[in-house]
């Protein structure tokens, strides 16, 4: 049973799941931003001690009517106006936070990125991660280009993958091989892929060896209806702590140095070295090193089936999405030059 306070090694961590207001405006930005700082003052009020506290994908900007527009007008940079924010809530009360910011693009002509950031008890970024794989074919997103981890406390190291990123082990497996203990995942997973949910977090801590925590939307909003069920994972897959559907919190110690000592003393189930080791005990010492898989020796060779463009169908949902970024792109243009 765990207590309000973490012991010892323990780290604790808070999810915080919620349905966010879809914003239009810089105002309704900073309203999420209000009501997150909030859900922070609460979970340190009531649970003394917390290390980190998690909150979901789209958190700060939020999903209403032609959301993606929306998100154009109001991307951001980072650092920028909403991690300065977060910094000073996150300095204040001395915690570890895990926030949400549609991030402007570098380059000019690409879309922007979804993208999360981990803001340290300074107030500073110590890590940001652009989503590596958007939802297609309805977000509009450009992807993320790579994998960072970062320290984290209590001898954490941690990683995020955002939402469907979650749905493909490579993005997994990349965090774990570059040594995250503890990946994030903040979602916006609707039904009907509740039952995917559970199976996907199970599955990517068990074969990477990694706490898993994983926050998620809840309500409904103009696109789809969401389920919650925010969850923590423990490193051989089993459900250390789990919400419900409504809107709330939880709380859960974890030991991210227990990963470190399994990682390296585990002579069964140890996946992240077997996988580089294959068959050690036939072909001693240290196995078969090479790579057998084709699908990663050869990535630029997409086999036949694969490698064509989307469907008719899905061609046509994304270019409704194209069309509304557009429209938003040029109305943001022309409010600029009258500005």
């Amino acid at each position: 049973m765990p207590a309000m306070n973490p012991s010892g090694k323990a780290m604790s961590v808070v999810m915080y799941q919620f349905a966010p207001n879809g914003a239009t405006d810089r105002a309704g930005v900073q309203r999420n931003i209000a009501r997150i700082c909030d859900y922070v003052d609460r979970a340190v009020n009531s649970f003394p001690g917390v290390d980190l506290i998690v909150f979901p994908e789209y958190s700060t900007d939020g999903f209403g009517l032609d959301p993606y527009a929306n998100h154009l007008a109001l991307a951001s940079t980072i650092p920028g106006p909403e991690t300065e924010a977060f910094g000073r809530k996150a300095a204040e009360r001395g915690v570890w936070l895990c926030v949400s910011v549609v991030e402007r693009a570098d380059q000019k002509g690409r879309n922007p990125y979804n993208s999360m950031v981990i803001i340290n008890p300074d107030g500073e970024v110590a890590l940001k991660y652009r989503k590596m794989i958007p939802w297609c074919p309805k977000e509009p997103w450009t992807p993320g280009e790579k994998m960072d981890v970062c320290d984290g406390p209590k001898g954490s190291k941690l990683a995020i993958a955002i939402c469907c990123d979650f749905d493909y082990p490579e993005v997994a497996r990349e965090a774990a091989w570059k040594g995250a203990n503890l990946i994030l995942r903040p979602s916006k997973y609707m039904y009907p892929w509740d039952n995917i949910w559970d199976i996907t977090n199970q599955v990517r801590a068990y074969e990477n060896m990694a706490y898993v925590i994983a926050v998620n939307h809840t309500g409904l909003d103009a696109s789809y209806s969401y389920f919650g069920r925010s969850m923590a994972v423990d490193y051989d897959g089993n459900i250390l702590a789990k919400l419900g559907e409504g809107e709330g919190m939880a709380k859960v110690d974890i030991f991210p140095e227990q990963v470190e000592s399994i990682r390296s003393e585990r002579i069964s189930n140890n996946y992240l070295y077997q996988l580089k080791h294959r068959g050690y005990t036939g072909v001693p010492p240290a196995g078969v090193t090479d790579n057998p898989f084709t699908i990663y020796r050869d990535w630029a060779s997409i086999p036949e089936r694969w490698n064509t463009a989307p469907s008719p169908l899905a061609e046509r949902v994304a270019e409704a999405g194209r069309v509304s970024l557009s429209r938003a792109e040029q109305k943001l243009k022309s409010t600029l030059a009258s500005a």
